[in-house]
C-alpha cells in the first residue's frame, strides 16, 4: 500500500502552510478599507484618473489596457550558406554585419543560434556514441 510514514492523514499534515498569494492579500485590503470588489476597485481608479486629470494613474491604465509591443529584431536578407559549416555560416555573418546588411546585435544572435545548434548537435552525437557503446558491451556480455 505504501510507506506511512510518507503519507498524509489527519495526524500527519505539512509542518508550513503555503499562505495567500499577494494579489488575494492586497484585493482583501482593498475590500477591507473601501467595501468595493475587484471590478468596483477598477471602476473607482478609472473614475479618478478621469476626473482629477491624474497623468500618471492614466498611464497606468493605458498601459494596461494597450501594452506596448515588445521590440522584435527586423528580419535580415543575406547570402547564408545554409549547408555550409559552421565557421562558413559564422563568416557569412560576419561579412554581413561589416557590408551593413545585419546590425551588430542580430549579428550577435545568429552566431549565437549557430552556437546553439553546435552544442545540440555535439550532445545528440556523444548520446549517439554512448548508446553504440552500450549496445556493444551488451552484445560482448551475451
Amino acid at each position: 500500500m505504501g510507506n506511512e510514514a510518507t503519507r498524509f492523514s489527519s495526524d500527519r499534515q505539512p509542518a508550513r502552510r503555503r499562505g495567500k498569494e499577494l494579489r488575494t492579500k492586497i484585493l482583501d485590503a482593498i475590500k477591507e478599507q473601501t467595501k468595493l470588489n475587484e471590478k468596483g476597485f477598477y471602476k473607482k481608479v478609472a473614475e479618478l484618473a478621469i476626473e482629477q486629470g491624474e497623468t500618471l494613474m492614466m498611464k497606468e491604465l493605458l498601459t494596461r489596457v494597450a501594452p506596448a509591443a515588445k521590440p522584435v529584431a527586423p528580419a535580415v536578407h543575406f547570402d547564408f550558406p545554409e549547408d555550409g559549416t559552421p565557421v562558413e555560416q559564422v563568416d557569412a555573418v560576419l561579412r554581413a554585419v561589416a557590408g551593413g546588411k545585419v546590425s551588430p546585435d542580430v549579428g550577435q544572435q545568429l552566431v549565437s543560434m549557430i552556437r546553439g545548434k553546435l552544442d545540440v548537435l555535439e550532445i545528440s552525437e556523444l548520446a549517439d556514441r554512448l548508446d553504440a557503446v552500450e549496445k556493444a558491451l551488451a552484445s560482448q556480455g551475451k
